[in-house]
């Protein structure tokens, strides 16, 4: 018998759209999510009638919804005959971290595709005569807090006239590394989301496997405890990949029911796993906070030498911008000096950046 005999047959599978098991999926209905996307939507409404909209900073824990949020509105102005002159896109400033990457997306995902040889200062141009012909752009920037810089920013408020501008963040408290200049020019309404219940992630939950697995395939039991886990973090995706993964492991034992079992060979197996998330960390931020924890208890200015000897480019304020997200999510803390003019002594806390230890 060969390895693959046992296997269930495709049209045998437990899956009948495991696309919707993919943590960027947006589903056509949000439950638990309705004020804030008409919230959204009426920061939005303006721009149908030729004025310019407001401006949003999305704020609230990781897995809550935010950004499938912001992407459901935007793809239902798709659809909207009113809204066919107003045009968005969305960048992911951790994918798009530098003004010249984000506007190269910008213009691309506007359909401008000849862009080679052009600078930042290049790019923005073309933004502004794209944002002449068009009634109005909305721009929607998530992990806005992932930016090196933010002269992207302040080019899109000075130089596009109808606009709504949506950032959407992790850390309620982020405004760092933006210039005043920016701040006076962007003035965002906050929006915050509120962490789900345990039983709206249940609801939720339970959308996602009518969505993705054929009618009585689960247990009950099996269920319940992929939800009770991922209410535990009030994260969704936690609940989303677990059901993904147990129905992966009745797949691998020919099992069409996915059993309690399964999940729990699923809970024990992800333990080591990062789930991909706003505060896993760069390359860049794992290297400064080794540094960090090599030298706690250094001043800022001393660490970033530091830095810079073990290999890092960035430049101060950068390095100081990194250090404040850090401090943010609690994993080193700042401590002013009595010192004049010196900078704040740095001292590691030790925790980990990573959905583990379920």
């Amino acid at each position: 018998m060969g390895v693959f005999d046992r296997m269930l047959r495709p049209e045998e599978s437990v899956f009948s759209n495991p696309d919707a098991l993919d943590l960027d999926f947006v589903p056509k209905l949000l439950p638990h999510r309705e004020d804030q996307q008409f919230y959204i939507a009426n920061a939005i409404k303006p721009l149908f009638v030729g004025r310019g909209g407001k401006n949003i900073l999305v704020h609230g824990a990781p897995g809550i919804g935010k950004t499938v949020s912001v992407k459901r509105v935007l793809m239902d102005m798709d659809e909207a005959e009113e809204t066919a002159e107003v045009s968005w896109v969305f960048v992911n400033c951790w994918r798009k971290n530098t003004s010249y990457k984000v506007l190269l997306d910008i213009v691309h995902q506007l359909g401008y595709k000849f862009t080679q040889n052009l600078n930042t200062d290049d790019l923005m141009r073309v933004v502004k005569k794209i944002a002449e012909k068009r009634q109005s752009l909305v721009f929607a920037f998530d992990e806005i807090d992932k930016a090196e810089d933010y002269d992207f920013l302040y080019y899109i408020l000075e130089d596009v006239p109808k606009k709504t501008i949506i950032l959407i963040t992790n850390d309620g408290s982020w405004r760092g590394g933006m210039d005043k200049r920016i701040e006076s020019r962007l003035l965002p309404e906050l929006l915050e989301f509120q962490k789900y219940s345990p039983s709206e992630v249940k609801d939720i939950l339970q959308q996602r496997l009518k969505f993705a697995f054929y009618e009585d395939v689960w247990d009950d039991a099996a269920f319940d405890k992929v939800a009770t886990k991922a209410a535990e973090f009030g994260d969704v995706r936690v609940g989303v990949t677990l059901l993904k993964a147990s129905g992966e492991r009745a797949e691998a034992a020919s099992s069409r029911k996915v059993t309690e079992e399964y999940v729990s060979q699923a809970i024990d197996a992800l333990k080591e796993i990062k789930i991909r998330s706003s505060d896993t960390l760069t390359d860049d931020e794992k290297l400064i906070l080794r540094v960090c924890k090599e030298h706690t208890g250094k001043k800022t200015g001393e660490l970033y030498e530091q830095y810079k000897t073990s290999g890092g480019d960035k430049s101060l304020r950068t390095f100081q911008r990194s250090l404040q997200a850090l401090a943010n999510k609690k994993v080193i803390e700042l401590k002013a000096t009595r010192e004049k003019g010196s900078s704040s002594e740095v001292v590691y806390k030790g925790s980990e950046m990573k959905l583990t230890d379920f």
